[in-house]
């Protein structure tokens, strides 16, 4: 379905302008399908302040949470993972990537275009299979300071139930090709998902996707981008979104009809200074 988001970033701060999008048809397979696309809303991120507001742009209202670093509710507490005997079977994930030596110039930068396959299996079966067609610039500095490349010997901790039972399975990952760590300006991407009905069949699933950068910039932004503007009001829940209790709410004035004012003098001061440090707007 055709979407278009315009995304932010300022030092920690992120914020994200999309709409949501539904496809409707009457018929299977999918023809002449009808989109239906919701409000303009922006996401907010706001790791300066500690807060996470979602705002509707066209109704001029939003909702307002403390957060942590990582952009949970603080009211969220993690949870307890308990220890589950081992399945027997094993996930074997492997990507190949290479770069075709293909370049081109966009927005002023060289992109170099790099294939990307994968697949997972579980024991000898195949559950998934991936192929991407991208076109990456080196990563600019403030992509890189909120998303820092992961070092070679760094690892990921997965928790993943086999199917039908209570036991987990093991993962093994390799890879051959460099790793590609720079910032993606076009992807098309196919991929093909398999799975056993009740009979035992085995089914496939292909889907696709692309998605491209339509404008690029790194001037600076202001900071005021990072908050909701004076005039919307606050509000408990969005339209088709989740209600956060004004108990969960602390910290902020509620008798400020301009809107979000920050608890204290000093967080107000620091909302208005000069960017600081590398910034990005993209538009895809």
């Amino acid at each position: 379905m055709p979407t278009s988001r315009t995304e932010y970033i300022l030092g920690r701060n992120t914020r994200l302008d999309s709409r949501s999008c539904s496809g409707r048809s009457e018929t299977f397979p999918p023809t002449n399908v009808q989109y239906e696309y919701g409000p303009l809303r922006a996401y907010i991120q706001n790791r300066d302040l500690q807060y996470g507001f979602e705002i509707d742009l066209d109704e001029g209202v939003y909702t307002a949470r403390r957060t942590n670093d990582y952009g949970s509710p603080t009211w969220i507490k993690p949870g307890r993972i308990e220890r589950q005997e081992r399945s027997g079977s094993t996930i074997h994930g492997h990507t190949e990537t290479v770069d075709t030596g293909d370049r081109r110039t966009v927005f002023g930068y060289t992109v170099r275009r790099v294939i990307t396959k994968g697949t997972s299996r579980r024991d000898s079966e195949l559950w998934f299979e991936s192929e991407s067609d991208r076109w990456y610039i080196d990563a600019p500095p403030a992509w890189l300071d909120l998303h820092p490349p992961p070092q070679q010997d760094g690892f990921c901790i997965f928790h993943v139930t086999g199917s039908g039972t209570n036991k987990r399975d093991d993962f093994k990952f390799t890879q051959k090709g460099e790793r590609e760590t720079g910032f993606p300006l076009s992807v098309a991407r196919l991929d093909r998902s398999y799975s056993r009905n009740q009979d035992g069949v085995m089914k496939s699933h292909e889907s696709s996707s692309r998605d491209e950068v339509t404008e690029f910039s790194e001037a600076p932004l202001d900071p005021a981008v990072f908050i909701p503007p004076r005039a919307f009001k606050r509000v408990m829940q969005l339209s088709g979104g989740m209600r956060y209790p004004l108990s969960k709410q602390t910290a902020i004035s509620l008798g400020n009809a301009q809107g979000f004012s920050p608890a204290t003098e000093e967080t107000r001061s620091m909302r208005l200074e000069p960017e600081i440090g590398p910034a990005l707007r993209l538009l895809g």
